[in-house]
């Protein structure tokens, strides 16, 4: 029982952010036909090198652009 005394016949929900592992039982599913299972982490080390590459260079040229529109917002 909680400490708080409310909805003592009630259990407690778990929390799903709490839980990496997390998996909705109404989901289940559907998350084994589309992915082969419950979502796991990615390794971003085992990618190959082009997509490694290109990440980089995408996510870069967007923190780029971004500075430019700031520095143009702030001399306009």
């Amino acid at each position: 029982m909680s400490e708080t005394k409310i909805h003592e016949t009630q259990p407690e929900k778990l929390k799903m952010y709490n839980n990496d592992n997390f998996v909705d039982e109404n989901l289940r599913s559907i998350q084994n036909v589309e992915g082969g299972g419950p979502i796991g982490k990615i390794d971003l080390h085992t990618m190959p090198r082009p997509l490694k590459a290109f990440g980089y260079v995408f996510f870069s040229l967007l923190m780029v652009f971004g500075a430019i529109i700031v520095v143009v917002s702030l001399l306009r």
